[in-house]
């Protein structure tokens, strides 16, 4: 586990918050390791403001917000999903 996943982890484990059970977690983590990968500069700022808008919504509700959760689950992003889904 390199440095950014493992902040965004012991966050999450602050804010008591699993990211198996929650898309906005889930989604969180998988953008720090996309992070860690080292993505060019311009890709890197996306990561980064995506994350601090996530762990902001995470911190501002102290709790999966389901409507939203729902939403996300729903959504089909080729750059996240097997090919074929």
């Amino acid at each position: 586990m390199k440095a950014v996943e493992s902040a965004v982890r012991a966050e999450l484990r602050r804010l008591e918050i699993d990211a198996s059970e929650s898309v906005l977690a889930a989604t969180l983590v998988d953008l720090a390791q996309r992070l860690d990968a080292g993505p060019g500069d311009r890709a890197a700022a996306m990561l980064s403001a995506e994350m601090r808008r996530l762990l902001a919504e995470l911190k501002q509700t102290g709790e999966v917000n389901r409507d939203l959760e729902q939403f996300l689950a729903g959504i089909s992003t080729p750059a996240f999903r097997a090919p074929g889904d």
